[in-house]
């Protein structure tokens, strides 16, 4: 359709206007090279000097431009930098705490085979008191030693309750060794036997996992120590994790 036969709507009248406006007053703004020219005549100034004028102000403007240029493609240059900066540094803390937590499961794991191989004695405690009812009648302190440390594991409930009732089974399991030793018959049964059996058994595979855990632990304490990693670790709230020494 010819622009001549539009209708144009009456709301778009003053944009049109205004517009048409701005193309008039940037026509006006320009001059011709002759009417240079001829305004340097009235002013004394030899028309010659014009296009000389004229070259040397589109070569500072070309200069002009060509800075803003570079400009331009150097700040791109340092934001598309910075972009990869943010993005590696990004991708680095979330590579760093997925390793720390990685470590951190690992101990927890191996904490976990501690504490079935405690349990795993503990459990025999029941096993040392039935051997040594059966044969003495007047060992209730023994007896009493073996129910009381059995009972404390199965109370305990952090770390330090735990550590305090494995050594009471220690103890308990010790006075039941010495007791054994001392009674011919005792120590001669099949029981007993049998119970020896169990008891070195547990004691070797508690002392594995117990070398597996603290393994564990010193790898994930380094995790945790040496900038930057040390930084995530604060933030991310890691706590280190004690080292179990020999029960």
């Amino acid at each position: 359709m010819r622009p001549d036969k539009q209708n144009i709507p009456a709301n778009e009248a003053p944009a049109i206007f205004e517009l048409a406006s701005q193309y008039v007053s940037a026509n006006l703004e320009r001059y011709s090279l002759a009417e240079l020219e001829a305004a340097a005549e009235e002013a004394g100034i030899s028309a010659k000097y014009i296009p000389q004028a004229i070259a040397e102000i589109q070569a500072k403007n070309t200069k002009k431009e060509e800075k803003r240029q570079y400009i331009r493609r150097w700040l791109s240059q340092w934001l598309l930098i910075g972009s990869i900066a943010i993005m590696g540094g990004v991708g680095w803390i979330f590579t760093t705490y997925n390793a720390i937590t990685n470590h951190k499961i690992q101990v927890e794991a191996a904490w976990a085979q501690v504490e079935n191989q405690r349990q795993r004695r503990a459990d025999l405690i029941p096993q040392l008191v039935k051997v040594t009812q059966a044969y003495t009648t007047h060992e209730s302190i023994l007896v009493t030693a073996l129910i009381e440390a059995q009972q404390a594991y199965l109370e305990a409930r952090s770390l330090e309750q735990q550590q305090d009732a494995t050594e009471k089974i220690d103890q308990a399991i010790d006075q039941f060794q010495t007791y054994a030793l001392n009674h011919s018959a005792l120590k001669s049964s099949q029981l007993y036997i049998n119970l020896q059996y169990e008891i070195t058994g547990t004691e070797n595979r508690l002392a594995v996992e117990r070398m597996r855990y603290n393994q564990a632990v010193q790898s994930f304490q380094q995790q945790l120590q040496g900038f930057p990693n040390a930084v995530v670790a604060k933030l991310s709230r890691f706590e280190s994790q004690p080292f179990l020494t020999a029960d």
